[in-house]
């Protein structure tokens, strides 16, 4: 795409990556985008899902769909949450797993997912990354967040992306650590620890879906729903610049058959908001955006 002269001198940004399972892969997208642009990244945060591209970009990985697909896809939990083909197989299965779920701390060990990350980064260290990387996840007993700067790469991803119940709990010094979501949305914490750059809190979540619940399953599901946008609200309220990077229509956190589509509704979204990334990098309008944040938050109320 022709979209760029090349290069130019910038500051520098600090970027939250928030989570959201396939979704996430938009963030590889952006990220591509503002690197080719030549746009300097200062650090770089993720929670959950954006903990993978956060680490990607800081350890210098490609910044493109497969590579990573194939050492992160989960088959068994796609077909799991899923539903297609033979209902009777589907809730079959969901049975089984579920009467795991009463005995196990998880549905899944996470075992597959954990030598699939090894493959692709390696036995390194979050702090040998050479762009400075902060990951960001939940303490499951106190609700605070924790944010990692230093330890297994791998298995910090691990406890920054452990979906409550459906992977486990990661011990990490004394704590029981799972999903960073869970506690801020956009891992705005872990982006402020990484230095004084502006932060662009990049948001991936699902757009809202308006509907009337059918029973009380369905109503506990909206609430929690519900307090998770308002995490999210109160997160990117700390941001700078919010780079939304949300869909036209909902995804399932595990249809890995969106990952290219998605990656590219991260490439054109951000292509579309380079001038404003640019001018917050270079120090030029942070007031200008902060005062528009407040005007479009007072027209929200």
């Amino acid at each position: 795409m022709a979209y760029f002269s090349g290069p130019k001198k910038t500051g520098g940004l600090n970027l939250a990556l928030s989570g959201g399972g396939v979704r996430g892969f938009s963030h590889l997208g952006a990220l591509r985008v503002m690197r080719d642009a030549g746009i300097r990244i200062e650090g770089v945060a993720g929670s959950s899902a954006g903990a993978y591209a956060a680490a990607s970009y800081a350890f210098d990985l490609p910044l493109e769909v497969e590579p990573l697909l194939r050492h992160v896809m989960d088959r068994k939990l796609a077909s799991l949450f899923l539903q297609g083909g033979n209902r009777l197989l589907y809730l079959a299965k969901v049975q089984v797993r579920l009467f795991r779920a009463l005995r196990d701390p998880a549905i899944d060990d996470a075992q597959r997912l954990r030598e699939g990350l090894l493959e692709y980064f390696g036995d390194v260290r979050i702090e040998e990354a050479p762009v400075p990387l902060a990951l960001s996840a939940s303490d499951l007993n106190t609700g605070e967040v924790v944010v990692l700067r230093e330890g297994p790469l791998v298995d910090a991803i691990l406890a920054s992306s452990a979906i409550p119940g459906i992977f486990p709990p990661v011990p990490w010094g004394g704590r029981l650590l799972v999903d960073g979501d869970i506690v801020e949305k956009v891992p705005v914490s872990a982006a402020r620890s990484l230095g004084p750059a502006p932060v662009v809190g990049v948001d991936v979540s699902n757009p809202i879906r308006l509907h009337k619940p059918r029973n009380s399953f369905e109503v506990m599901l909206m609430a929690s729903e519900a307090s998770i946008r308002r995490l999210k609200e109160l997160a990117l309220e700390r941001c700078d610049y919010t780079l939304s990077l949300v869909p036209e229509e909902q995804i399932d956190t595990f249809d890995y058959g969106q990952a290219r589509r998605v990656y590219q509704l991260g490439v054109e979204r951000t292509e579309a908001a380079i001038d404003e990334l640019w001018a917050l990098a270079k120090g030029r309008s942070g007031g200008l955006w902060a005062w528009l944040k407040k005007v479009a938050q007072h027209c929200k109320s």
